[in-house]
């Protein structure tokens, strides 16, 4: 019974949170661009957010381990609403600088690569393995769903309120996200964690530690770099789908929000399958199956980037990235250990966010050289050779034998 209140909460304070980070994104963008008139420096603002998951990732998953994790995440929302309160101060004065906005949003922005590894470690002490697939799956489609729904939820509070008073909202929303997570049930081994000043010593060793568990399994090892050449491929087009549907082909802002609806809502519908999938085929079935739909999805549009190819591909896309987010983080719980899973994960993430920059940077350049038909043939070769090499190797067969649970469950020396 405390199990399943306990998952509850934690669904809850996911959504809340979640929410609060899309207001986030559209919100200091929107104070940017009123004090710069800067397009470029608004955008900027946008992908400062992924930056930290590479700079701060890393030693995240090691504080995540060391740490009360259910502290860990009250402590995130706790500081982000504080940060957040400030840049509503902040959007208050006359003309507040741009770099204490840029100091804020990188800060604000430091907490979810430290919340994420503490979440997945958490869910992983609170939540039954056999309900593990299910609460994936719903984590999956709910985020798909809010990034369908967000942008419109984040332009609508923004534009209404302005960016002082959405700030406002999103400082509500992540107190009341660590309010949820107080409400979950202590744990008995909270008591052995060790204090934050603490958990901050000589993190290199452990650091070490998640590199080694999450390349010495050859699973993971695999699957961490297909899934790094998945991520190259995926925004390598989406950060240029703006620009291809807008400038390139000519379409209007409705037609992108339709592709974009579309995704959201295939992702959502595949996340919905999953859990009766993985009751029938294992982990590594989804992931050649999703590798497989997501380079067809991919490739389709080089034929044209018209809105009824367009769109009916990007459903594919959002479907077959739920078959391999699931699938995968369904497998990672099996073969590694709460205790370890925080820095696995981390590490996990900071290599594959790694390939983000090259990959827009490298898609913006071959759209705007040559053609958007050429951006989604690169695209969906580079995502074809992930398939094949999944289908035919370790990951491909993941989950058929029984896990190599030695190798990923032990620190490797």
């Amino acid at each position: 019974m405390a199990e399943r209140r306990d998952e509850t909460l934690l669904r809850a304070a996911f959504i809340v949170s979640t929410c609060g980070d899309w207001v986030f994104r559209f919100a200091m963008p929107l104070l940017v661009l009123q004090l710069t008139g800067s397009a470029l420096l608004a955008a900027f603002t946008y992908a400062l957010e992924f930056v930290p998951y590479v700079l701060v990732g890393l030693f995240s998953g090691v504080v995540a381990d060391r740490v009360d994790r259910r502290r860990l995440m009250t402590g995130c929302d706790l500081a982000s609403a504080v940060v957040v309160a400030g840049i509503g101060l902040l959007c208050l004065l006359d003309a507040p600088p741009v770099s204490a906005v840029y100091a804020a949003a990188f800060l604000l922005a430091c907490m979810r690569p430290l919340y994420f590894p503490a979440f997945q470690g958490f869910l992983m002490e609170r939540v039954p393995e056999e309900r593990r697939a299910v609460m994936n799956a719903w984590v999956q489609g709910s985020e798909s769903l809010l990034n369908m729904l967000g942008p419109i939820a984040g332009v609508s509070v923004v534009a209404f309120l302005g960016p002082a008073a959405a700030s406002g909202v999103n400082a509500v929303s992540f107190g009341l996200s660590a309010v949820l997570i107080l409400l979950t049930t202590a744990s008995p081994a909270a008591a052995a964690t060790a204090p934050l000043r603490e958990a901050l010593r000589g993190m290199g060793p452990d650091l070490l530690t998640g590199f080694r568990m999450l390349f010495a399994e050859p699973v993971l090892r695999s699957g961490t770099i297909l899934l790094t050449l998945t991520n190259f491929a995926v925004h390598a087009v989406e950060a240029n789908l703006v620009y291809v549907v807008t400038e390139a082909t000519g379409q209007s802002r409705f037609v992108l929000g339709l592709v974009v609806a579309a995704q959201g809502a295939g992702a959502v519908a595949g996340a919905a399958f999953v859990p009766r999938l993985l009751a029938r085929f294992s982990e590594g079935r989804l992931l050649t199956a999703g590798m497989g739909a997501l380079a067809a999805a991919l490739l389709a549009p080089a034929l044209t980037a018209d809105v009824r190819l367009l769109a009916p591909a990007w459903a594919v896309a959002g479907a077959a990235t739920s078959l391999i987010v699931v699938g995968w983080f369904t497998y990672r719980q099996k073969v590694v250990d709460a205790e370890f899973m925080g820095r696995v994960v981390a590490v996990n993430r900071a290599v594959s966010f790694a390939a983000i920059l090259p990959a827009a940077l490298l898609g913006g350049w071959v759209a705007a050289a040559f053609a958007p038909a050429a951006l989604f043939a690169t695209a969906g070769v580079v995502q074809a050779v992930a398939f094949v090499v999944t289908a035919a190797g370790l990951v491909g067969r993941a989950g058929r034998t029984p896990a190599p649970e030695a190798a990923a469950r032990q620190p490797v020396t």
